[in-house]
């Protein structure tokens, strides 16, 4: 067998359905290999930041491995923004990139630094571990100590560099050999602590991160909840932990960015127990996030603990090794069911923010407000749709947006990366076939990734992409306007999205009144069949997402003071 053919039978032994790439010189010989066979499937886009999203989300719809296949120089280093997301914000991802043929490489030859070990040094700081391919037998071994890297832990992204003419050199036998994932498991003592401080605890609340959708640890989350009576709010990223129409949903914890009740539960709590969590500054509502009574904060990496709230008890753990331990001690100690009436309480809560959002929730002027679209959105769009969000005020207008199900939420609040909206939906639709997806894109992100729309007409897949579009980078406007009173920066050219996805080879709807809205996006669904349809919304350039409104005390940028 060729390299190039070991390493194809190393990633469908992985399990690899896709990988995501841009066809080049140097990696040829692996595609050409790829492509005979058919898998695993090559998606060749049009740039390689888009294929490095695609991964990222890929691998965070389907809860595998994404796979990145890069050339050298230019090409994998044209991925380093969203490698970089994946490492800050806990992505399996195993990106393979080319170095140039070996006889060659002191020749001034094409994507060739000047000295050998400079590309590997790139990816030092921005993955898990990083490893070079320099002999035909090490292929397979190296691919799964990749995949075993890439899990084991705390997910990240793994960088493998490969020589491109080893690709044809030939290997005598080939045996694959998959490595057990690892996962920090907690000692029993510590677990029977935290039961200990659940059961004297008057007011407890969990606060679920995204950290317990990457373990899988959903149904134990929610058996923990309901021994102890504990309401669960999530944070941005964890949204889908728990459906909205559960008794014990708290909402979101987002501090001013998120739900009323959630804030109210963690400010009168007197124990949380965050699960996966990272407290970022955009997951606490740039920092107004209030936490009150002891804290028990549980991750599966310890250099999470004490960055913004001191904990009472630091616990490094994965989510579900975690719940699970719980779960069984609690079993063998007998532990009875709670009744604290936080259903109860939940009910009232919840009925007394539902009278104050529609009062924030009333359309004052001509033109279409994004919290409007968000909600057709939700009416139109089933419980199973993935919606994957750029970054932008239409994002955060997202962010009390109901959500059902896991993996069905997709956005960035820690590394916070313009662009993955339009790559992002392409890959999600691939992982989850038989849903529909959604894409939440500003007109600032569609301008950065937005022409990955050809990768979709390319191969057949139906998305919905939402263009924002109020010709503004709003969220700098706000922030400009609050920080400094000026109005210099925000400014983006007026295009006509509709026209430039026709020009593209996709379905193009425009919408530009209000009356229009709904028609609109049902048209948009039932265009969705063979190709994407890109649905440019024409939003008010000066209202304010209903989320932020709390944060900066005014509804429309006109009313923001210094």
């Amino acid at each position: 067998m060729r390299v190039s053919e070991v390493l194809r039978e190393s990633l469908v032994s992985e399990g690899v359905e896709y990988y995501f790439t841009v066809y080049a010189e140097h990696t040829l010989r692996f595609i050409i290999d790829t492509e005979l066979v058919g898998k695993p499937k090559s998606i060749n886009t049009a740039y390689e930041p888009g294929a490095g999203f695609m991964g990222v989300v890929y691998s965070r719809v389907s809860g595998k491995v994404g796979v990145c296949v890069f050339t050298g120089g230019p090409g994998v280093l044209g991925a380093v923004n969203p490698i970089a997301m994946a490492y800050v914000e806990s992505d399996p991802l195993v990106v393979i990139a080319t170095t140039p043929p070996r006889g060659i490489v002191y020749k001034n030859c094409l994507h060739a630094f000047p000295n050998d070990t400079d590309q590997l040094e790139v990816f030092r700081s921005i993955t898990k571990r990083q490893f070079r391919i320099t002999t035909p037998n090490h292929v397979g071994q190296i691919i799964s100590k990749a995949f075993n890297t890439a899990l084991s832990g705390r997910p990240g992204p793994v960088y493998v560099e490969i020589p491109a003419d080893l690709f044809d050199e030939v290997v005598d036998g080939f045996t694959y050999l998959k490595l057990p994932i690892s996962r920090p498991t907690p000692p029993d003592e510590v677990v029977t602590e935290v039961i200990k401080l659940l059961m004297n605890s008057k007011r407890p609340v969990i606060l679920a991160g995204r950290g317990v959708t990457i373990s899988g640890a959903e149904s134990e989350l929610l058996a923990v909840a309901e021994l102890f009576d504990a309401p669960i709010c999530t944070t941005i990223m964890g949204k889908g932990i728990i459906p909205p129409t559960h008794p014990l949903y708290g909402g979101i914890a987002a501090g001013n960015l998120g739900d009323v009740v959630a804030e109210e539960l963690l400010s009168n709590a007197d124990l949380v127990l965050a699960i996966g969590v990272r407290f970022s500054q955009m997951g606490t509502g740039r920092y107004s996030m209030k936490i009150s009574g002891n804290l028990i904060h549980v991750n599966v990496s310890a250099d999470e603990f004490g960055r913004v709230f001191k904990p009472l008890l630091a616990i490094e753990a994965d989510a579900k090794e975690f719940l699970t331990k719980l779960l069984m001690i609690a079993r063998r100690e007998g532990i009875k069911r709670f009744s604290r009436g936080s259903s109860e309480l939940l009910s009232r809560l919840w009925r007394e923010v539902k009278s104050s959002v529609n009062v924030e929730a009333v359309s004052k002027g001509d033109m279409i407000e994004s919290w409007e679209v968000i909600k057709v959105l939700r009416e139109v769009f089933d419980e199973d749709t993935v919606f994957v969000g750029d970054v932008g005020a239409h994002r955060i207008e997202t962010f009390t947006m109901p959500i059902y199900k896991p993996r069905t939420y997709i956005v960035t609040t820690s590394y916070v990366s313009m662009g993955m909206g339009v790559p992002g939906a392409i890959a999600a639709k691939l992982a989850k076939k038989d849903s529909k997806v959604v894409g939440v894109v500003g007109d600032g992100g569609f301008l950065m990734t937005g022409l990955e729309v050809v990768t979709a007409v390319r191969y057949n897949i139906p998305v919905v992409i939402i263009v924002f579009n109020d010709s503004a980078y709003k969220v700098l406007r706000i922030y400009e306007r609050v920080s400094y009173g000026t109005d210099i920066t925000y400014k983006l050219p007026n295009i006509n999205f509709c026209e430039l996805a026709k020009s593209l080879g996709a379905h193009g709807i425009r919408i530009e009144r209000r009356d229009e809205l709904r028609r609109g996006i049902e048209e948009a669904v039932s265009l969705a069949k063979d190709k994407p349809v890109i649905v440019d919304v024409v939003i008010s350039p000066e209202s304010i997402p209903l989320p932020m409104r709390r944060l900066y005390k005014a509804n429309y940028i006109s009313e923001i003071k210094k």
